[in-house]
């Protein structure tokens, strides 16, 4: 089986993660193959290095009415009968229109996976574009499409994110050392550590505001947040408003995420809403005791006091409470890591999502 992965763009984020861990999981494995199309971007290569063949078209945008959706259909026609392809699979609202053309036109079957939350627009209502089965990354994106959209609920697939934790290894005291100079950190402080894409959606800004709260009662701590996006600009004058320049370090998104886990102490998820959280998933994976906010499919994987501590939205003293009480509590944070850790091993392992993607693409393909 040969399956056509549509995405916006593949650079650094959640979506490329998940692309990526499919790959690992499903392509070149009893004969199955996948084929990447997208505008391309940083992490191109990772495709190149599995195997994958990634093919470019002109989705530089968010609309889905756009001149662009429809030059890419015209690529992607001809991309079709060379690759000889059997499925679609859309991760986006733009390329689920774009894999709604191709459909129409060829005959495929498609498939979307919904990775967070969308307004219920009109447009969406009128021309929903889901196809013929949808992925739900967690219960409550799923609990989302039926309420929202009114997606039967046979036509949803819950399969929760995997994560691939043969890339999680660990790094000797040195090579932690050298990275915490490279970044400017510490060697001898803990690091309260973020990562994902710079937006307001995430609550970087809550994670800053908190920063501030605890630097004026403890000097043992920095945080470390990594990613890129439109709030970079806003994050830094909010750190220098603060004078938290010796406090929070901004970074852009780094390839090897296994050694910028095992630089902290603690991860924080502060995120306003969520579809479930690959990076949170990872930190769990990597053994790092997490804090996150108790929204959308968060509480999938993080049960308060069992593997993390949950705080409300938008709330920075419970996040700066939050922070401080794993900070401070070496045993707490072992064992919320250790329980999170055995979880990501049998709930939400990638071989388990390859092999129910799998199943979801040959159930359509039949």
């Amino acid at each position: 089986m040969k399956v056509l992965l549509l995405a916006n763009h593949v650079n650094y984020g959640g979506i490329t993660a998940y692309l990526l861990n499919l790959c690992t999981g499903l392509h070149g494995q009893g004969g199955f193959e996948y084929v990447v199309a997208s505008r391309g971007g940083e992490l191109e290569e990772e495709f190149a290095k599995k195997g994958v063949p990634h093919i470019r078209v002109p989705l530089s945008t968010k609309c889905e009415i756009s001149p662009k959706v429809f030059a890419s259909f015209m690529r992607l026609m001809p991309v079709l009968k060379e690759y000889k392809i059997d499925c679609i699979h859309a991760n986006t609202r733009v390329t689920q229109v774009l894999a709604s053309f191709l459909r129409a036109a060829s005959k495929k079957p498609f498939v979307s996976t919904c990775h967070g939350y969308f307004k219920p627009r009109l447009s969406r209502r009128l021309w929903p574009c889901w196809g013929q089965k949808v992925i739900a990354i967690s219960d409550q994106v799923r609990t989302h499409l039926i309420n929202d959209f009114h997606i039967s609920s046979d036509s949803i697939a819950l399969i929760y994110n995997g994560v691939d934790t043969t890339k999680f290894r660990s790094f000797g005291k040195e090579e932690i050392e050298a990275e915490k100079r490279r970044l400017g950190l510490a060697t001898s402080k803990m690091i309260i550590g973020h990562i994902g894409r710079l937006s307001s959606v995430k609550g970087q800004k809550y994670l800053v505001d908190a920063a501030g709260i605890l630097s004026h009662s403890r000097n043992d701590m920095q945080f470390l947040i990594i990613g890129d996006g439109e709030q970079e600009d806003e994050l830094r004058r909010l750190i220098r408003a603060k004078s938290l320049e010796s406090v929070v370090f901004l970074r852009s998104s780094v390839k090897d995420i296994s050694l910028a886990l095992s630089l902290m102490d603690v991860f924080v998820m502060p995120s306003l809403q969520e579809g479930l959280g690959l990076s949170l998933l990872e930190a769990q994976a990597a053994g790092v005791p997490v804090v996150a906010t108790r929204v959308g499919g968060i509480p999938t994987s993080v049960q308060d006091r069992v593997t993390g501590l949950l705080c409300p939205p938008a709330d920075v003293d419970a996040l700066a409470c939050a922070i401080n009480e794993l900070l401070d509590n070496r045993i707490l944070r072992e064992e919320l890591a250790a329980n999170a850790k055995k979880q990501i091993e049998e709930k939400f392992s990638l071989f388990g999502m390859a092999q129910k993607t799998l199943e979801v693409y040959e159930k359509t393909y039949a």
